[in-house]
């Protein structure tokens, strides 16, 4: 268990590094291509293509960092109302049940990655693969999977160190 944590624990400073760069990158891009257009009156076209991707990669990257925390595994107005014998059966319940989305939400990202790579379709203003940026979806479905198992865990079998330390 000791190993499967510290495994958890790198994967989640990896998603932590990716989530500052990204958002660093959209930054960039945003406050650049402003003042592109109102200094130098030319638009950065590409730079919608990229913060759209970056966004959706961003977007379930935190997300998987909120299931790590339980941020989404349950709606604590309903199960802190539970009495204790309870928790842990919802907790499971919910568990399984957001695995199954994810699952789908892997499935589907992988579908549409590998349709990608035998179309060979290519974004508009990049010319780049379109394969790249939809695999930011099955990334952050696996992530997703890997911390709702890993809070469900936490939580049945009582490792809550890391958040006491916190």
């Amino acid at each position: 268990m000791k190993v499967y944590k510290k495994l958890m624990n790198a994967l989640a400073a990896v998603e932590k590094i990716v989530l500052v760069i990204s958002t660093l990158l959209i930054l960039v891009l945003t406050v650049g291509n402003v003042f592109s257009r109102k200094v130098i009156h030319r638009s950065w076209s590409f730079t919608e293509e990229l913060v759209v991707a970056v966004f959706v990669l961003i977007t379930l990257l935190a997300a998987a960092l909120s299931c790590r925390e339980g941020g989404l595994v349950s709606l604590t107005l309903v199960t802190d109302r539970l009495p204790k014998k309870l928790k842990k059966p919802s907790v499971i319940l919910i568990t399984v049940l957001s695995i199954i989305f994810s699952v789908i939400l892997f499935k589907y990202g992988m579908d549409k990655v590998l349709t990608q790579l035998a179309n060979g379709k290519r974004t508009f203003v990049l010319n780049w693969p379109e394969w790249i940026f939809w695999s930011f979806v099955p990334i952050g479905a696996g992530c997703m999977i890997l911390h709702f198992i890993e809070y469900c865990l936490d939580v049945c079998f009582g490792n809550n160190n890391d958040k006491e330390d916190k």
